[in-house]
């Protein structure tokens, strides 16, 4: 009996290479089919979505997919029409630009589209991509805003429901650029069954059946695992005030490392690990 086909997620950090060289976007039409692949895009997170869809067009039609199709949500109302349907349940590629994610939930969060798209990602056989905005709207839960008063203090940070394809995981992006670990622990103090993942720009996770998860690009990504949290006072502390929190578990995944989401550990060290120790043994 084969296999059923997998699913596959791939958040990028953002600032990715879009070149016909990019590691990321190649791997990314060679799973979804290479000449079959069917990809739409969906440049609704953007302030320019027009401009956002022909760089992606252009980017992908380098790749030769068998279909390259635009989907922009201007409106609520354009994410229930039917003709979104048949759009959805032949493509093998979705790709989600950067830009507000709270455009990307708004918008698309519980409409026919989305309901479309999680069938169509739990049937598998279908990749589903986004950048920046475009990862962070992929979990169950999503970071949507930054407040402007210290680190570590609590109410910094604002989260709300992203697009459930992966569940208590959270995506933060540009994650090394922006200095963007505080609001990632945050995040997880809030409910400490979420694994925090942070990711370096041009960088991305190949994340299949929502389990193992593969460094790709040139960057890092940064693991934050909140299970063995000791002392958590978040939901003692009055707002805007530091709340005591220990034992958070902190690690570095650097390209091809393979790490198991669900049993929070390293399957694979990478092409960059140690050599294996050849320790002589003694004489007792």
């Amino acid at each position: 009996m084969s296999a059923p086909p997998r699913r596959i997620l791939i958040p990028i950090g953002g600032n990715e290479d879009r070149s016909v060289d990019s590691e990321i976007f190649r791997m990314m039409v060679e799973l979804a089919g290479g000449p079959q692949a069917k990809v739409v895009v969906v440049p609704t997170a953007s302030e320019t979505p027009d401009e956002r869809a022909r760089d992606y067009e252009a980017l992908f039609s380098a790749f030769g997919p068998e279909r390259i199709q635009t989907v922009h949500i201007g409106e609520r109302s354009d994410a229930a029409s039917p003709g979104l349907a048949g759009v959805i349940h032949d493509a093998t590629l979705f790709m989600f630009g950067g830009g507000d994610q709270l455009r990307l939930s708004s918008m698309i969060g519980g409409t026919r589209m989305h309901q479309a798209l999680l069938d169509r990602y739990r049937r598998g056989g279908c990749v589903v991509a986004g950048t920046s905005a475009g990862a962070a709207v992929l979990p169950e839960a999503m970071i949507f805003q930054n407040n402007r008063f210290r680190v570590f203090r609590k109410g910094g940070i604002e989260m709300t429901k992203g697009l459930g394809l992966i569940g208590d995981t959270i995506f933060d992006t540009h994650f090394i650029e922006r200095s963007r670990i505080s609001r990632l622990v945050h995040a997880v103090a809030t409910n400490p069954a979420f694994l925090g993942l942070g990711i370096e720009e041009n960088t991305g996770l190949l994340i299949e059946d929502e389990r193992k998860a593969t460094v790709v690009g040139t960057g890092t990504v940064i693991v934050v695992d909140g299970r063995s949290i000791d002392i958590n006072h978040i939901g003692y502390a009055e707002n805007r005030q530091p709340f005591a929190l220990t034992n958070v578990v902190y690690s570095i995944l650097t390209p091809g490392v393979v790490y198991d989401l669900q049993t929070r550990a390293v399957i694979d060290p990478g092409p960059t690990g140690p050599l294996r120790s050849i320790v002589p043994g003694g004489d007792g």
